[in-house]
């Protein structure tokens, strides 16, 4: 009978600590790169048709080489690149919704654990509105950005026209703090005006907390309160330039 083949397989010897040694095959191929995996959730409290939401994502980032999608456990998404080009364009193109719910994508890192990536920051393009003349400048944007969440980049192709309406940043924001909505600011000339934020795609929130991923139907501190008079600290103001389009329940840009 021929000796089993175990080339590769190293056994301690004895005195030494327990446990087995293995070589890389380097001959093989790696089954996922993760080096161009995201993770993601939904910000929702129900299931989602899995489906449905990978064509939905597939047509909206239409990836050159494709992409993968895998549900790893209960609501927790792998999405599988074939190239870090698309990887990086979805990252850059977000936030993304699904049926009105936000996605938090993170970037897979080695050595950690799927279930242990922290999934509550997720980058979005905040429009600054009514700031005075003279304080349209990225100085002034990085310490907007920084009130709203964390500065992440100035769009300065929002600088091509002499008459902007607004300044644009891209912020990291926390999904469980309650929105931003506006502050008060002063020119060097002592003059005060009140700017207020629009979020670019803002998915859903709450009227009542401020917080994304739920409605006021859902709101915990509403049904803490005795008796709810109607009043909202937040509306539909908050939201600039939501466009929605529709999807079916395939694409061709799924690799499966």
């Amino acid at each position: 009978m021929a000796s089993p083949n175990l080339e590769g397989l190293s056994i301690n010897d004895e005195g030494e600590e327990d446990g087995f040694c293995f070589d890389a095959d380097d001959g093989g191929k790696e089954a996922v790169d993760l080096r161009w995996c995201l993770i993601g959730r939904f910000l929702c409290d129900r299931a989602i048709h899995v489906r449905s939401m990978k064509a939905r994502l597939g047509d909206l980032w239409r990836p050159v080489k494709g992409v993968t999608i895998k549900e790893a456990k209960d609501g927790l998404f792998l999405f599988h690149f074939a190239h870090n080009l698309d990887m990086e364009a979805a990252i850059k193109g977000g936030p993304w919704t699904f049926d009105s719910y936000l996605l938090i994508l993170e970037r897979v890192r080695l050595g950690v654990h799927i279930e242990n990536i922290p999934l509550f920051h997720v980058d979005f393009l905040v429009q600054i509105h009514n700031l005075l003349t003279g304080l349209m400048m990225e100085k002034v944007g990085r310490t907007m950005a920084n009130f709203i969440g964390s500065f992440v980049e100035y769009d300065k192709n929002n600088n091509t026209s002499f008459w902007r309406q607004y300044m644009r940043l891209r912020v990291r924001i926390d999904v469980r703090q309650p929105l931003k909505q506006q502050t008060r600011v002063k020119n060097k000339g002592g003059k005060w005006c009140i700017v207020k934020f629009k979020y670019e795609k803002l998915s859903l929130f709450c009227f009542v907390c401020g917080i994304l991923g739920h409605s006021e139907n859902k709101c915990e501190i509403r049904f803490s309160m005795e008796e709810d008079d109607g009043s909202r600290g937040w509306s539909n103001d908050l939201r600039a330039d939501l466009r929605r389009s529709g999807g079916g329940s395939s694409s061709k840009w799924l690799k499966e």
